[in-house]
């Protein structure tokens, strides 16, 4: 495979914020006086905020004030964040800078909004390395429909195949699988089901697992 692009999700897989974003949701639910269970809470990774809406009000009724909710969550996540750091994952910069050496070119495609993603890549220290971010609001169908990867694909200038895409969520690798890329797992807090494993081209513990195979076969 000729790779000319390398596509990230953010969370979970740039950055090892889901455990951040999740023990958020549970402190803060309590005060809304609601209760997140870890099995709830999974099902939400890799959704747009849509839908993570949707299946919270089908869970806690219509009149939960989800928006307060939401707000309070994101300031209680982003006030971890700024004030420890932007935890990276496990060989991230290691793979940037192979891909910076071999004009490879990068890009992110996550869920979140603009203004998250935006904080959060330039509080990493890696923003230099990515040409592209695309989020959830830029596209009309979110993660599993391809949209997401297929937009990073066309801003970076490569063409779909010529591109890996890296996820770590059920509907990160379908979405990834149906853009007809490369789909690369690198699980996070999910452990991977058949759906997931027969959706993933490929399956690592990390990035640099990732370097590794891409410096040998590509």
């Amino acid at each position: 495979m000729d790779v000319k692009g390398i596509i990230f999700d953010m969370d979970g897989t740039l950055f090892d914020t889901e455990v951040i974003s999740l023990d958020a949701m549970v402190q803060v639910g309590k005060q809304y006086g609601v209760n997140f269970t870890q099995e709830i809470m999974l099902g939400f990774l890799g959704l747009p905020s849509q839908e993570v809406k949707k299946k919270i009000l089908s869970l806690f009724g219509d009149d939960f004030d989800y928006e307060n909710f939401r707000k309070d969550k994101i300031e209680h996540q982003d006030s971890v964040v700024k004030r420890n750091g932007v935890p990276l994952k496990t060989g991230l910069t290691e793979l940037l800078q192979y891909a910076k050496d071999n004009g490879i070119v990068c890009g992110v495609a996550t869920s979140t909004s603009r203004e998250r993603a935006e904080m959060l890549i330039s509080m990493s220290g890696v923003s230099d390395y990515f040409s592209a971010v695309i989020c959830g609001g830029d596209v009309v169908n979110g993660k599993p429909a391809p949209d997401i990867f297929l937009l990073a694909a066309e801003k970076l200038g490569v063409s779909p195949e010529n591109c890996i895409g890296i996820e770590d969520s059920r509907n990160g690798i379908l979405s990834v699988s149906r853009s007809g890329m490369l789909a690369v797992l690198v699980p996070d807090l999910i452990v991977p089901d058949e759906e997931m494993k027969n959706a993933a081209d490929m399956i690592f513990e990390n990035l640099i697992q990732v370097k590794d195979y891409i410096s040998r076969n590509c």
